[in-house]
């Protein structure tokens, strides 16, 4: 009996969404849980194609997708599964966004002296847009599933970086990066949007290299500080974190990044 509620408890995700899968395929589920039991049903048959890809290291500092999923693909997991199966998004504020928020005005202690121009790269919830609106900035948020227009003013929405062409004065993106279909392409769109002093704010998962990591969806890339490293001309500050804290290693579970530097023309 021990065996099998200490299954239960360590698979109940699993259990309650093939209950919820088998539900729905017998047309038994209630209309309002419909569209979340769906998506779940979705992302399972998705995750499937995820799984028959494999892993490859590049030496620039990750390891990727290969055979890449391509963009039509990318677009409807998002489109059709990603928020869809989470409730997150209805709360716009988490405390990843106000440690972010902390960090970037120790870094830069003026930086609220004046409005300035901010790009939330893969937005989502809005996160540390609602802190850096409310210091004045004008903030367009870029997420191919869409965000709230919360304010009508210094608040704008985009689904792709070709929309934009502004020259940013901050770069952000919260576990957005890992993402994208093709990193390369996305740091020159970066590089596209940003001037001499534009300043960049990453946090990632991290990967360091040579450890066996296995393929969580919908990741397509995993960083390792030397991506930081090799991609821009350089480095103010890249620490790995572990539940917020900063660490005195690289084996914490996300690496922050921050550079008010320009992007590698090896790029």
């Amino acid at each position: 009996m021990k065996k099998i509620i200490n299954y239960l408890v360590k698979n109940q995700t699993k259990l309650r969404d093939k209950l919820a899968i088998l539900l729905f395929k017998l047309n038994l589920i209630p209309k309002e849980f419909e569209g979340r039991v769906k998506s779940i049903y979705l992302k399972q048959k998705y995750n499937k194609k995820f799984f028959k890809k494999n892993l490859v290291y590049n030496n620039l500092g990750f390891y990727h997708l290969e055979p890449m999923p391509s963009s039509d693909f990318l677009t409807k997991y998002y489109s059709e599964t990603y928020w869809q199966s989470r409730t997150d998004k209805n709360y716009p504020i988490r405390l990843r966004d106000l440690e972010h928020y902390k960090i970037l005005k120790k870094k830069f202690p003026n930086f609220n002296n004046h409005s300035k121009k901010i790009l939330n790269f893969g937005a989502g919830h809005g996160g540390i847009s609602f802190f850096l609106h409310a210091a004045n900035h004008d903030i367009c948020n870029l997420d191919p599933g869409g965000i709230k227009e919360h304010f009508s003013e210094r608040w704008k929405t985009y689904n792709d970086l070709s929309e934009l062409d502004i020259e940013f004065d901050l770069i952000y993106g919260s576990h957005s990066i890992e993402h994208v279909q093709d990193i390369k392409k996305t740091l020159k769109q970066f590089k596209r949007l940003s001037h001499k002093n534009t300043i960049f704010f990453f946090e990632v998962p991290n990967c360091p290299k040579n450890k066996k990591i296995s393929i969580e969806p919908p990741h397509t890339y995993y960083f390792n500080e030397d991506f930081f490293k090799n991609s821009f001309d350089r480095i103010e500050f890249c620490k790995s974190f572990t539940n917020y804290k900063e660490r005195n290693d690289n084996n914490g579970d996300v690496l922050v990044f921050i550079s008010q530097t320009g992007i590698s023309n090896n790029i």
